[in-house]
């Protein structure tokens, strides 16, 4: 009987190892997995967060880009409520609508007459430009004293002295001459 009970004992201790050995190796295999999910999650946010960091170094550098530019104000291009405003004594006004004026030939005569050494400041008004329409008629008004009683028909210069009409010129050719005198 004793024999019976050491083998009794010798097989369930073979069993509670075999059971031991088992849990191990099943709690192994969790562990692994635990670890191979957290290793993927890891490599998951960390492939994220340098797309992100790729990204918003790249609009910082833009936008740092877009504030070095130099700024360019123009004041050549006028409303035509400041026609009769401007502080020069005497001045040109050009009123054409630069979108219609595909070959540029106004903006050369433009740029021909700022180039002279004589000259008088020339600005202009863009027929186009929706805060400019009120002045388009098709009955031309010379003798206005004010902005809001200038009427403009066709490509028109006109050249202001103390703040009124002196010359009004219409038409391509006739600004052309007058521009290039």
């Amino acid at each position: 009987m004793a024999k019976n009970k050491e083998k009794k004992n010798k097989t369930e201790k073979k069993r509670k190892n075999k059971k031991i050995d088992t849990t191990k190796s099943i709690f192994a295999k969790e562990e692994t997995k635990i670890i191979k999910c957290l290793v993927i999650v890891l490599i998951i946010f960390g492939f994220m967060y340098l797309i992100t960091m790729l990204i918003l170094n790249h609009s910082q550098d833009s936008m740092y880009q877009k504030k070095k530019e130099k700024t360019f104000i123009q004041y050549d291009e006028i409303l035509v409520g400041t026609t009769f405003q401007k502080k020069d004594n005497e001045y040109l006004v050009l009123f054409y609508n630069v979108d219609l004026d595909k070959k540029s030939t106004y903006g050369t005569m433009i740029s021909d007459y700022e180039a002279k050494e004589e000259k008088i400041p020339i600005y202009y008004v863009d027929l186009g430009n929706a805060m400019n329409k009120c002045c388009l008629s098709n009955e031309a008004n010379e003798n206005a004293t004010n902005a809001n009683e200038l009427k403009i028909n066709d490509t028109t210069l006109i050249k202001f002295s103390n703040h009124s009409i002196e010359e009004y010129i219409v038409g391509e050719e006739e600004i052309s001459n007058y521009l290039n005198k």
